[in-house]
């Protein structure tokens, strides 16, 4: 009797057991799904659609490494250049919505792209959820001192006197640049060529040698050669004086109305990510640009700070998206 008391006793036991591992089952299932779902738990990879070195490029760099300490985890920027941004957004949209895909993108590939390309690989606004606004950066309209202008009414009056004899330099179609300088034409009634060069540099060399009697770039590529003599400022191409030239006058003050060219740049992920993860992203990006050394930063490269999140840089998005589209086509400009 007492071997089978015994082994009726040990199976009672391991019953007892097994039924107390089964009552701890859950809350093991439960552990991995709140590791889960703490975001990030690896490593996120911002992509840039643009090469390393430029303005874009700059800024993402700053906020990367912003999120990457309030986010407590690791943020790796990725340069995807090529076809005026087009090709590293295209490859951003195909990403996985899952938060650890972003985009840095800016005015050209998320608003301007939508009017120039016709077989454009993305929708801006139906592919991506706009996270945040991270600066905007000024052109800045310049001639070579040869011209003998000063401001933005003497250039006027000798372009109305000298109609198709000015050339104005750009670093590509479809850039900022080009399109101030368009926009300008439109709002002076001024006839000018066009010379768009492959890139900035280029264009700056020819402009400071006098192959090319004006462009507009961006503010931080022309403003030592102003300070060195070797340009002429005429103006900024924001409707108010930019803060870092406070004794630059705008183009708007000085008889152009309804100039605003400023280029912008912000955060996106891919359409479909989760509410919470977006929600946390927006905050986030937010939260560092009020810091000091974030703010610092992005003024010593002439970037101005406009924070808008969520909803409401969705709505900065889809007006631009349709003004730039409209320009685009009324001004009758065809990508290359």
């Amino acid at each position: 009797m007492l071997p089978r008391l015994f082994r009726r006793l040990v199976l009672t036991m391991h019953r007892r057991a097994a039924i107390r591992a089964l009552g701890l089952l859950p809350l093991a299932w439960t552990l991995p799904g709140k590791a889960a779902d703490k975001y990030p738990a690896g490593p996120v990879r911002m992509i840039v659609p643009f090469p390393p070195g430029g303005t874009t490029d700059a800024n993402g760099r700053i906020i990367a490494q912003a999120l990457a300490q309030a986010l407590g985890g690791n943020m790796v920027v990725e340069n995807i250049a090529g076809a005026a941004g087009t090709i590293g957004t295209a490859q951003a949209k195909r990403a996985k919505p899952d938060g650890y895909t972003l985009l840095f993108g800016n005015i050209s590939t998320q608003a301007i792209s939508a009017g120039l390309y016709p077989d454009l690989p993305y929708d801006p606004l139906k592919d991506f959820a706009p996270i945040a606004h991270t600066g905007k950066l000024v052109n800045l309209l310049v001639v070579h001192p040869s011209l003998g202008v000063k401001s933005v009414p003497e250039l006027i009056a000798y372009a109305k006197a000298n109609p198709g004899k000015l050339s104005y330099g750009s670093s590509g179609i479809g850039g900022t640049p080009h399109l101030s300088a368009e926009l300008f034409k439109q709002r002076t009634g001024t006839d000018m060529v066009h010379i768009p060069y492959k890139g900035g540099g280029p264009m700056l060399a020819d402009l400071l040698g006098n192959q090319v009697q004006l462009s507009f770039a961006n503010l931080p590529d022309l403003l030592p050669h102003v300070r060195a003599g070797k340009l002429i400022a005429l103006g900024v191409t924001s409707r108010e004086r930019w803060p870092s030239v406070p004794d630059i006058p705008s183009i708007q003050e000085q008889g152009v109305p309804d100039f605003d060219m400023t280029s912008w740049m912000g955060l996106f992920a891919p359409a479909r990510v989760p509410a919470p993860i977006r929600e946390q992203l927006v905050q986030a990006t937010l939260d560092v640009q009020k810091k000091p050394e974030v703010i610092h930063r992005l003024s010593e490269l002439g970037f101005v700070e406009e924070p808008m999140g969520g909803e409401a840089f969705s709505a900065y998005v889809a007006q631009q998206v349709k003004f730039w589209s409209t320009f685009v086509k009324t001004a009758g400009i065809k990508a290359e």
